[in-house]
């Protein structure tokens, strides 16, 4: 046998990833900007994209070893083709000679710069890649290097990670450049918004995201039209997180925006920015961490110097006293704040994800995805809103944004390891995500994540009255309503630090606790399923008949998990005649109806005690 085994080779093949569960509701995907983590530079191995690039093109092996595992030069695309001549065995070099001749020496010279100035990505990355089809040849249909290219850069490429550590083994997403962007050593820097996201999700206990990289963060310092070009794609290797967005500019500042609706590509090829959720069916959340820089006032060109502490003098043994810990930079700065030109964009720009998501109500959508936006903090101006004045804000024009798909995170917050972002705080929808995923693995996605604690929570920004925004009603277009009932409040509480509320901006008061909302998404991504599977299925009685059993066993799951009330019916399942017309049957379409009686979730109890009859202890003691 080993003599056969020799004779006949053995080949090891990387084992595709393993697909999620189709029912796993707590993932989520994040759209942004972020650098490439640099490589030290020095003799490697090969790394991966050029070990495939020249696997596919014949040389899986140079000198009798496999080439993912030479050692490789990458100073130049000389001293590149070069070890690889001496790595060649004789037969060989004239067929590497005519590979290397042949190939575009630019090109080559870029992906090799690339590899060597970036950190190498694991051959499990690029299979999964390959896997849905993002390869060379397949969606990726550029020039073969230039493919390459856009895979050692990460460039506008579904990444999934299971861990913080392996987002930041690929991401400098710590290192955004506050005055500079080619950074020099000691140059100050700050955490980039969609670092910030995903280290607050996994902190949260949220298990797997997507990344979506559209290119390296602006510099805080920049103009705003500088600032929103980062966001929009504009600029070398840069890509839209928010594909048909165009920008109005007056003085400086963001004035408008315009945005048109165009149907998202069936190729995914054509996919940019967030329409990459349309080909990551397990996703159930979304997130554009960049979205309130995008539209945020332009920040002050100055860095205050470090707090000094005076400490009074005193007799003590001599020795040499430790230096002193200087505050990081992002404490000195201010945060992100939005005016009132700002908001209005801000707010066009979140309708307009609504739109995408939704793709003009046709078959092909996302409107099982959630989206998880952070309320911005606001700058100087009139009509301003802050704190709870967003209520009333969010109550302009026949309540502004009304949309169960999507649940605003407030206030920010003040975390263990906010000191490196601007201000101090971070934006709280990263860690809104995370606890929503964390309660949908603990709890399933049906249940209410009201009072799931926040783990890394220290303080807000800013500061809340927090009866007050549990307890005073205002007079909505919806009726009667408090800050808590329409936004997610992550807060203090008699328990620790916890998600205060977990409701939507639906208007539909069935709609407005996020559980029933993710219910409603659950049951949108089982008939998904379904429908792909039965698409090609003749359309008639037997095929009605295997979508209500489907349907109505899923209903069943969910009564058991206690998802749906048992107070009468609690789910009705109608596929046949009675919900297609004879015109919908003869277009081959099948519209199955599913009724749902969810239960709804209890957040909060408020036991107000009045003490009207009491009297003062004085008028006891005179009574007495």
């Amino acid at each position: 046998m080993l003599s056969r085994a020799k004779r006949l080779g053995l080949s090891f093949e990387v084992a595709p990833p393993p697909a999620s569960h189709p029912n796993r509701t707590d993932i989520a995907c994040f759209v942004g900007a972020v650098a490439r983590r640099r490589a030290p530079a020095g003799r490697r191995t090969m790394p991966a994209v050029l070990a495939r690039w020249l696997a596919d093109n014949g040389f899986p092996r140079l000198g009798g070893s496999p080439v993912e595992s030479l050692p490789v030069q990458l100073g130049n695309r000389g001293e590149f083709e070069s070890s690889l001549r001496q790595s060649a065995s004789g037969e060989q070099r004239d067929a590497l000679n005519s590979l290397l001749q042949r190939t575009d020496r630019p090109r080559l010279a870029r992906l090799v710069e690339a590899c060597r100035d970036l950190t190498p990505l694991t051959d499990d990355l690029v299979e999964s890649l390959r896997v849905r089809g993002f390869y060379p040849g397949g969606l990726l249909a550029e020039d073969e290097l230039d493919a390459w290219l856009r895979i050692q850069r990460l460039h506008a490429l579904p990444v999934s990670f299971e861990s913080f550590s392996e987002f930041e083994r690929l991401f400098a997403w710590e290192t955004r450049g506050v005055m500079d962007r080619a950074l020099e050593a000691g140059d100050p820097v700050v955490a980039s918004s969609l670092g910030m996201a995903v280290r607050a999700f996994f902190g949260e206990g949220g298990r797997k995201c997507y990344v979506i990289r559209c290119g390296d963060p602006s510099r805080l310092f920049d103009s705003v039209p500088e600032r929103f070009a980062a966001f929009n794609g504009r600029g070398e290797d840069r890509s839209p997180q928010l594909p048909g967005v165009s920008a109005e500019f007056r003085r400086g500042l963001l004035a408008a925006v315009k945005t048109s609706s165009d149907p998202v590509s069936g190729h995914a090829g054509d996919w940019v920015g967030i329409e990459h959720v349309y080909g990551l069916p397990d996703t159930s959340f979304v997130c554009l961490p960049d979205l309130v820089d995008a539209c945020a006032e332009p920040v002050p060109r100055e860095i205050a110097p470090p707090e000094s502490v005076a400490t009074p003098e005193s007799f003590r043994e001599c020795a040499q006293d430790p230096n002193p810990e200087v505050p990081a930079v992002g404490r000195r700065l201010p945060p992100p704040r939005i005016n009132s030109l700002g908001l209005d964009c801000w707010q066009r720009l979140i309708e307009h994800v609504l739109e995408i998501l939704d793709n003009g109500g046709r078959a092909f959508h996302r409107r099982d995805v959630q989206f998880i936006v952070s309320l911005p903090l606001t700058g100087e101006g009139r009509g301003q809103p802050e704190n709870a004045g967003w209520l009333q804000w969010m109550s302009l024009d026949g309540g502004r944004i009304a949309s169960a798909r999507v649940q605003f995170a407030y206030p920010w917050l003040e975390t263990r390891e906010s000191a490196d972002c601007a201000g101090g705080v971070e934006a709280p929808e990263g860690t809104l995500t995370g606890v929503l995923a964390r309660s949908a693995l603990a709890l399933g996605s049906y249940r209410s994540a009201a009072r799931q604690p926040v783990n890394r929570f220290l303080g807000t920004e800013p500061s809340l009255e927090w009866s007050r925004a549990v307890q005073d009603e205002l007079q909505t277009p919806f009726g009667p309503m408090t800050f808590a009932e329409r936004v997610c409040l992550l807060g203090p509480s008699p328990r620790g630090a916890q998600l205060l509320s977990d409701v939507t901006c639906a208007r539909d008061p069935w709609l407005r606790q996020g559980a029933v909302r993710r219910l409603i998404n659950v049951v949108l991504q089982a008939a998904r399923q379904a429908g792909d599977e039965f698409a090609f299925e003749p359309s008639g009685e037997a095929l009605w008949g295997r979508v209500r059993e489907r349907l109505s066993d899923l209903g069943r799951v969910l009564v058991e998990a206690g998802a749906l009330s048992t107070d009468g019916a609690p789910f009705v399942v109608r596929c046949g005649r009675d919900t297609m017309s004879q015109n919908d049957i003869d277009a081959g379409r099948l519209i199955a109806e599913m009724e749902l009686l969810p239960a709804q979730p209890i957040q909060r109890i408020v036991v107000v005690l009045s003490l009207k009859d009491a009297q003062p202890l004085a008028a006891l003691r005179a009574v007495a």
